[in-house]
């Protein structure tokens, strides 16, 4: 069995004939034909069944299938782990963000990859917290920016900065309104989020530790609906700062004080499946966007200082610096 034998059945998998394949492999297809024949020889079993029109795996050639992608792909990632080591980060990197923050970092981050690290490949699924979470903790992506770090099992996470909630509804007082009380927020006519996802989970534990009641007419999931009854004066909302670029006309933003909720976003990669070096790389990366972002008032929020020797230890483990 050789790795041209298992690059040969991957091709034929995902092609669905032989033709098709021996035109990806750039092979001739009586030569791609003897490559598998040979392999089956060697296992003594049927890996492909002939059809009429084209071919599918057998169980055995699907299980060989499945353990030939992960070793091609292995093999492909110390490549490009070696190649990076000459100074040109290289290879394929998967980011989650919250769906929430998607407008103010996934142009950022596509941007600033291209530039500085060009042969890194990206890519990056917005989306619900919940989801975001799961894929870190499954290694289903190499790392995520998450509000809910704690929360996760076997993650390693990287606290960046604290994060203020705000008040956001219909208003006098400009978009930038004085602060609200809790008790006060709450006992407006709101729409949140579903109980499931964390924000609606951080803002209730708040309001239950300081005895107030949340005064919760509608449920939407998505912004576009929460914004929608927002904007017609319907509702008014509790919400984290990036949402409300889009939202506070012609709202107002108030922060929520006596107590401020806050919650705390890191940066988080599952502990089984340790960064690349790209994936270290882009980590940086987007570290540096966030902190910008908090610098910059675009996501309001307390940054969490880093001491040298911490910024020391992480340089010297990932050989780059942010």
């Amino acid at each position: 069995m050789t790795l041209k034998q298992l690059r040969y059945l991957i091709a034929i998998a995902e092609a669905g004939s032989f033709s098709a394949a021996a035109r990806r492999a750039y092979i001739a297809q009586p030569a791609l034909s003897r490559q598998i024949g040979l392999l089956e020889s060697e296992l003594e079993m049927q890996l492909l069944e002939r059809q009429h029109d084209g071919v599918a795996l057998t169980d055995a050639g699907r299980r060989l299938y499945e353990v030939a992608r992960s070793v091609v792909q292995k093999l492909d990632s110390v490549k490009d782990e070696l190649t990076s080591t000459r100074g040109d980060p290289k290879g394929h990197v998967s980011i989650s963000i919250p769906a929430t923050a998607s407008a103010l970092l996934l142009p950022a981050i596509i941007a600033r990859a291209a530039e500085k690290f060009p042969s890194i490949t990206l890519t990056i699924c917005d989306g619900l917290t919940r989801e975001g979470g799961q894929a870190i903790e499954l290694g289903k992506v190499d790392f995520g920016v998450v509000p809910n770090a704690e929360e996760l099992e076997h993650v390693a996470a990287e606290p960046i900065f604290i994060e203020d909630l705000y008040w956001v509804g219909m208003g006098s007082q400009g978009l930038h309104g004085d602060p609200i009380t809790l008790a006060e927020a709450g006992a407006t006519r709101l729409v949140m989020a579903p109980r499931a996802l964390h924000l609606r989970r951080r803002i209730e534990q708040a309001a239950m530790e300081a005895g107030v009641v949340l005064n919760v007419a509608y449920e939407q999931q998505s912004a576009p609906g929460i914004a929608s009854l927002v904007r017609s004066g319907l509702a008014a909302t509790i919400s984290n700062w990036p949402p409300l670029a889009d939202l506070l006309e012609p709202t107002e933003a108030r922060q929520i004080v006596e107590p401020c909720i806050t919650r705390t976003v890191s940066i988080a990669y599952s502990v089984h499946k340790p960064l690349s070096f790209a994936a270290s790389c882009m980590r940086d990366l987007v570290h540096g966007l966030l902190v910008e972002a908090v610098r910059e008032g675009r996501w309001r929020g307390s940054l969490i200082e880093r001491t040298a020797d911490e910024d020391q230890a992480r340089e010297q483990a990932t050989g780059t610096s942010s």
